[in-house]
Parts: structure tokens; sequence; C-alpha cells
């Protein structure tokens, strides 16, 4: 059972941030899972990085065994996130999307071209779309919670961070004069150090605009799946069969 697992902390982390550490939905979430499914001895979390009053990343490692033979335990504990790629459409002209630019520092990137996403922080997956997409792209563009649809949800990298991301997508109708307005547009949180420029590219551009991360390939690629439109592929873009 979990709460017999022995949890031991850093001394570096002081006590009233080891009591929310404790508390933190993603913590929990995976506590009970590693205990539901394997043999945990011990669990020592080496660090947790603050996100104002809230706990964002926390570095564990559990010593665990399965099958009787132990197993790589380090994890980066964030929680779940969300993305919505946006299908722009004008009266005869193609489709278009919106991408945010945005610098990454775990990667050392300055300028990463990606979807709009955001962590749940507690949250559902529709609620923190529709909230990302209002603080990344703006109110003007109205989104429903009817308009998004589900594409996938996939684990990013199971062998470091617990994170899985729900992959939507939302078609909309809009006018050139908004599409124009978002071209450029800078957003995002302040109080969050969050410095983004809105990009509007054609949608069968995004295979072309260089290297991006997985959420952003992936949605595209399982968009054009679901709309049935993989087939002959033409240069670099997928076209109707």
């Amino acid at each position: 059972m979990s709460d017999a697992v022995q949890i031991h902390f850093s001394s570096l982390i002081p006590p009233e941030r080891q009591a929310a550490v404790l508390e933190a939905p993603h913590f929990v979430r995976w506590r009970d899972g590693l205990c539901a499914r394997f043999d945990v001895r011990r669990i020592d979390v080496h660090d947790v990085v603050m996100f104002g009053t809230r706990v964002g990343f926390i570095f564990a490692v559990a010593d665990a065994l399965h099958d009787g033979r132990p197993v790589p335990g380090a994890a980066m504990l964030r929680g779940d996130s969300v993305s919505v790629l946006l299908v722009l459409t004008c009266p005869g002209e193609a489709p278009r999307t919106v991408l945010t630019q945005e610098a990454r520092v775990p990667i050392a990137c300055p300028d990463l071209l990606a979807l709009p996403a955001g962590m749940l922080d507690g949250g559902e997956f529709v609620s923190t779309a529709l909230r990302e997409l209002s603080e990344e792209v703006g109110v003007d563009l109205k989104v429903r919670k009817t308009d998004l649809v589900l594409l996938d949800t996939v684990w990013l990298s199971p062998g470091g961070t617990d994170e899985a991301i729900a992959l939507y997508y939302a078609e909309l109708e809009v006018r050139a004069e908004a599409l124009h307005a978002m071209d450029g547009r800078h957003t995002g949180l302040a109080n969050e150090h969050e410095n983004i420029r809105l990009h509007v590219l054609s949608l069968h551009d995004l295979p072309t605009i260089g290297r991006t991360d997985a959420k952003t390939v992936l949605s595209y690629h399982l968009y054009l799946a679901r709309k049935g439109k993989v087939g002959k592929i033409n240069g670099d873009f997928p076209v109707d069969t």
C-alpha cells in the first residue's frame, strides 16, 4: 500500500514544502500508481521546483522492483498537459493554423515554434485547453468546448517523466482580418515569465517549419489521418487521395 512506502526528502527541502509535495495531485497519482504495479521499497524526493505557490516539477527516485528485479527509478514529475491544433478557414482559402514562438531553456532554443499548449494544474483537459487558447492566442478567437475534438492522449517521454498530453484540434471559420490581427501578436502571462509571439501559417506548411516538438508533428499527422487525407505525397505536402 502507498501509505506504507517510505518517502524520504532531501535536507534542502523545507518541511512545509515536503507537505505540499505529499498533497500535490501529480505526486499522489504517481506514487499510488507505482505502488499498485511495482514492489516499491522507498521513494527519495531530491528536489522540487515551485511555480509560485503551486508545486511544479518534482525530482524523485524510486527503489522499485518488477518481477523481482530492480528497474530504473528516476522520474521528473510534472503532471499532464494539453495542446490544440487550430484549423482556421476563410472562404476560398487554404486552411491555416496558429503556432506559438517561445523560448525553451531545456532544449536551449530561444524561438521554438509549436502548438498552443499548457499544463493541467489540477484542472480538466478541456477547460485547460480553453484557458490556454485564451492566454496564448487571445480572447477574440471564440473557441467553445464543443469545438474541441480529441485526437489522442500520449506519454511524451515515459523513460523520464510522468507527463501525458491530450492532443485536441478545433476547426473554425474566421475572417481574414482576424488572421491578420493574430499574426505577430505578443501574448503570454507576465507573472509566469511567458513571452509568446504568434505565427499564422498554412496548415500544410507545418512539416516544413524545421525542428519543432512532438505534439505539433503528431497532431498534424493524426489530424490528416482523422480527416482521411493521408495518401499521395507531393513534395512535403500531403494531398487528398
